[in-house]
């Protein structure tokens, strides 16, 4: 990226009063053609760049959707006072916080335009960006399209590398089913790609024929569920080498958070996956997806374990070593896994009781 490509993206921090009066009064004539999604819960440090970067996108058919998940903070406010002053900007607010999931179905529900594109609340999108993948999508035929990611500071600004290597990604490429599930995981003789942390432009019409929405009750793995979805219903996936979305780094944003009932369903659908005949007749789909169950059922016996025992439930940690003829073993061996990470925070304090 250029310090010219940086410049422009600096424009973002622009206020409403700056941008060019074309980009206020678009949406109210013609089609829309991308839809904006944003979900917000107690973004007022934030929200403002994020909007501002989705209406200075040289591609201006477009709107901008945010759902205010419930924030206490003066995230409503802010959104309202944009919303004024640019008739794209639509605000849609949650009764009740139901997490980043619902939000985005219910900004997906509402939406006008011919694609789906997502942005988080503390992220923002360079100006070229919707145009960019926008005729990606027509020259290839796609149904999702997504552009490389940039690893950015709170302020916005440029904090680290693309978060895929271009050593892995140095041209446009389609994304099978097989490559997104098997990269998700990794191994030694292929590296782990976060593919599930893009943010695609997604066909608006293929998710309503499929009737493909985010599972409500994950706060874990929601995009890589919603993802497979699509992609195991036929969804072409185009991504391009260019960082054109900046992805904000915070603590804990880039780390593996998961319940157990988050681990269960994405076993569960997986299940169902490797039972349809479709899949069965792709055996390296079949392949990535019993490799990808391995993990998620190694992962998912250990923290229903490691939950039971810190919640003194003994008679459900001794039910999970006797689930299966392995799920002792695979407690054993994720807990081995994990045992630098223990020994690091017991050795910190970290499991002390207070007094």
């Amino acid at each position: 990226m250029t310090s010219q490509d940086w410049s422009s993206h600096s424009e973002l921090h622009a206020d409403a009063a700056d941008l060019p009066q074309s980009l206020t009064t678009q949406s109210e004539v013609g089609t829309v053609r991308v839809s904006v999604v944003i979900p917000a819960f107690n973004a007022a440090s934030t929200i403002r760049r994020a909007i501002a970067s989705a209406r200075l996108q040289t591609e201006e058919s477009l709107e901008i959707i945010v759902v205010d998940d419930a924030s206490s903070d003066q995230t409503l406010e802010i959104v309202a006072e944009a919303a004024k002053s640019d008739a794209r900007v639509r605000l849609l607010r949650q009764p009740v916080n139901a997490g980043p999931a619902a939000a985005r179905n219910r900004g997906i529900a509402a939406a006008k335009g011919d694609w789906i594109a997502l942005l988080d609340a503390d992220d923002s999108y360079f100006p070229e960006r919707l145009a960019t993948l926008l005729d990606l999508a027509d020259r290839m035929g796609a149904d999702m399209v997504a552009d490389n990611i940039l690893l950015c500071n709170a302020d916005g600004q440029i904090a680290g590398a693309a978060m895929i290597p271009p050593t892995l990604l140095s041209q446009p490429m389609e994304l099978t089913t097989a490559e997104f599930i098997a990269r998700n995981v990794g191994s030694p003789r292929m590296p782990r790609v976060s593919y599930g942390f893009l943010k695609p432009l997604l066909r608006t019409s293929f998710l309503r024929e499929k009737q493909i929405a985010y599972d409500e009750r994950n706060r874990f793995a929601e995009d890589f569920m919603l993802y497979v979805r699509c992609l195991t219903n036929g969804a072409r996936w185009w991504l391009l080498p260019e960082t054109m979305y900046c992805y904000v780094v915070t603590p804990g944003s880039l780390t593996e958070q998961q319940s157990s009932h988050d681990l269960m369903r994405i076993r569960q659908m997986e299940s169902e996956l490797l039972a349809d005949p479709k899949v069965g007749e792709d055996p390296a789909l079949v392949k990535a997806i019993h490799r990808h169950k391995k993990v998620m059922d190694r992962c998912y016996y250990y923290r229903a374990f490691t939950d039971a025992i810190k919640s003194g439930d003994l008679r459900r940690a001794a039910g999970l070593l006797l689930d299966s003829r392995k799920s002792a073993q695979l407690i054993a061996q994720e807990m081995t896994r994990q045992m630098p990470t223990i020994l690091g925070k017991a050795l910190r304090g970290g499991y002390l009781p207070h007094g």
